[in-house]
């Protein structure tokens, strides 16, 4: 039986994965069609959707009301966080040998990314993230979405003709696609929940340790995709900057939206090893990128902090 649930659990992903791509290809297109640059949709279309798994499932549970999955939602943004930071960066510098990134991002983005988890940090410590501090927190993504778009105003766009070659490309099948994948979405959200509650209960395990090692990894492959592609067409610091844009949301959003539907609850797990981690985790990847670049040995590094935290979650340490 607990083989049957971790194939739904894995076809569930695999389905919120493609689901998700789906979605941000189709909104990529509409968003370039009604003229938002190519900056704007790589920094937040692409970020957005590539997050899409996360907020879909915290959504899901907190409609559900369910005393069960009441921390699915905190579970996942502590460990997609925590495996964006250490396994996928790890990878890519590893990868790439040498990652070498704008200077305005670590100068601008790599300090709004710690304000924000040290915000997230500061709601969760207490057990609950209630409406109240999710506003907060989607009042902080707000802000971080105008300042992008300010600065990319700032700088002019340099792709009209290409917005205009997109606006005759637009058909109607692409909103049906937006609107399929939407559905999608929904119903592997559901089942992934599902399956992760029952491998839980037949395992014997708090569902916590699934939702950061197994979903949290899983709905971090987007993330893993979209920055191994941005590697190989050399431009690493496209990629670096899509992990940025995806723990920014996370924390803020993933964490904020289902927290207005009812108050997030922090599983023990999370706040014991999560919590603690993940403020690891935050400041080596501050560390490795406050030079501008990253290098393999610190990519290695971020693998082996990652390596010590699924085997602390799983009792090894």
């Amino acid at each position: 039986m607990v083989f049957l649930w971790v194939g739904i659990l894995a076809i569930s992903l695999v389905a919120l994965i493609k689901c998700s791509d789906w979605f941000t290809l189709a909104a990529e297109k509409i968003g370039r069609y009604f003229g938002l640059s190519s900056f704007i949709v790589g920094a937040t279309i692409i970020s957005i959707g590539s997050s899409m798994p996360e907020l879909a499932t915290g959504i899901i549970t907190a409609l559900q009301n369910d005393p069960s999955t009441a921390s699915f939602a905190i579970d996942n943004v502590v460990g997609s966080n925590i495996a964006n930071t250490l396994l996928i960066c790890g990878v890519l510098a590893i990868f790439c040998k040498k990652i070498k990134v704008k200077s305005l991002l670590v100068d601008v983005d790599l300090p709004f990314l710690f304000i924000s988890t040290g915000l997230f940090f500061l709601f969760a410590y207490d057990g609950n993230i209630t409406r109240w501090e999710g506003i907060i927190l989607l009042g902080l993504l707000i802000l971080f979405i105008l300042y992008t778009i300010k600065g990319d105003q700032s700088e002019g766009s340099s792709d009209k003709e290409d917005e205009d070659g997109l606006r005759k490309k637009l058909h109607w099948h692409t909103w049906s696609i937006l609107v399929a994948s939407t559905v999608g979405i929904y119903f592997a959200a559901d089942y992934t929940i599902m399956s992760v509650i029952k491998v839980a209960e037949l395992l014997n395990i708090a569902p916590a340790i699934v939702t950061m090692l197994a979903v949290a990894v899983g709905t971090s492959l987007p993330e893993l995709i979209v920055s191994v592609r941005a590697a190989q067409k050399g431009k690493p610091s496209i990629a670096i900057g899509n992990i940025f844009g995806s723990n920014i949301f996370n924390v803020l959003a993933v964490a904020g939206i289902p927290s207005l539907i009812g108050t997030l609850h922090v599983s023990s797990t999370v706040l014991t090893i999560g919590l603690p981690f993940l403020g690891v985790a935050t400041f080596a990847f501050i560390f490795s990128l406050h030079d501008d670049q990253m290098r393999r040995w610190e990519g290695l590094g971020l693998l082996v902090l990652y390596l010590a935290f699924v085997g602390k979650i799983i009792g090894i340490i």
